[in-house]
């Protein structure tokens, strides 16, 4: 039976320079899969529930902090995300900030991950395969003047705006809160300077919305 959810891993970078801590963002990305004509009738259709994705972290490397989704720490050195249910042909993202330790040069294992979820209608549990991600340590100093990845960028300041306008919400008085007002304002700044960066209308808009709750 074909899997209900398709993701995708992406890392801010993919190659580092050797010998070098740093950190690093790994961006999540997973769509809801249709399970034959009848689902695609129903694109609002549940296809994968009480989603969790298991992570298994090497020893050069540490987590830091998960942006759109809460990480229990597991056994060993493991994580677990619960990531809820997911709709057919919907998608979802989240971002996981790592650091990583000075390594010799070569391509290093750094995580290994897997995808446990129910799906519908008998509710039986379904694991995806078994996925390693790995890291290229380099020498080579071309490595230092690569830019990050645009694209986790991007889902890593959106999942920020999230965050502020959750925030934004649970106080009223917003306005007079000078604190949460520095944080709005700050943030549709990033994705103002990142639109102008890349181009990106969608980056735009969303800055806007920041910038109509500093008003309201």
């Amino acid at each position: 039976m074909q899997a209900s959810i398709q993701p995708i891993f992406t890392w801010s970078r993919s190659r580092i320079f050797a010998g070098v801590s740093r950190n690093l963002i790994l961006l999540v990305e997973w769509k809801g899969m249709s399970q034959g004509d009848e689902a695609r009738k129903k694109s609002r259709k549940v296809v994968a529930r009480e989603i969790e994705l298991r992570i298994w972290l090497e020893s050069h490397f540490t987590f830091i902090k998960a942006y759109g989704c809460t990480a229990e720490a597991g056994e060993g050195r493991s994580l677990l995300l619960r990531l809820g249910k997911i709709h057919s042909g919907a998608s979802k993202f989240i971002c996981l900030e790592f650091t990583t330790e000075g390594m010799p040069a070569g391509i290093h294992e750094a995580l290994w991950l897997q995808w446990q979820y129910k799906q519908p209608p008998v509710e039986r549990i379904k694991e995806l395969p078994l996925q390693k991600l790995g890291l290229e340590y380099s020498h080579h100093t071309d490595v230092l003047a690569i830019g990050g990845n645009f694209h986790v960028e991007k889902h890593l300041e959106l999942l920020k705006m999230i965050k502020v306008l959750e925030e934004a919400s649970l106080h009223r008085n917003r306005s007079t809160d000078p604190m949460l007002a520095d944080k709005l304002r700050r943030q549709a700044d990033k994705l103002l300077l990142l639109a102008a960066r890349s181009g990106d209308m969608q980056l735009v808009k969303e800055a806007e919305v920041l910038y109509k709750q500093l008003e309201a």
